[in-house]
């Protein structure tokens, strides 16, 4: 039902674009590949946009901040789990 529900929205979708696709035509959404591709990018931007935040804000080299950051991150993750050093 689902999957019959979103080929009759990209149909709709698509004619609201303009494009008026044939009956027998066959629409596909992303495939899996391509939505992990889309997650990692979506994590690997918002890491390097942290990252070079850090950078700016600490004025440190943005391989440095990542450094910094990285143990950062480590050592917080360590305390929450109870493990200290």
């Amino acid at each position: 039902m689902t999957k019959k529900y979103e080929e009759q929205s990209q149909r709709r979708l698509l004619e609201i674009m303009g494009y008026e696709p044939e009956e027998g035509e066959d629409l596909s959404g992303a495939s899996e590949i391509d939505i992990v591709y889309s997650g990692l990018d979506e994590i690997m931007s918002s890491a390097c946009k942290e990252n070079w935040d850090f950078a700016v804000k600490k004025n440190l080299t943005f391989r440095e901040a990542c450094l910094v950051n990285s143990i950062n991150k480590v050592y917080q993750s360590y305390k929450e789990n109870g493990i200290m050093i």
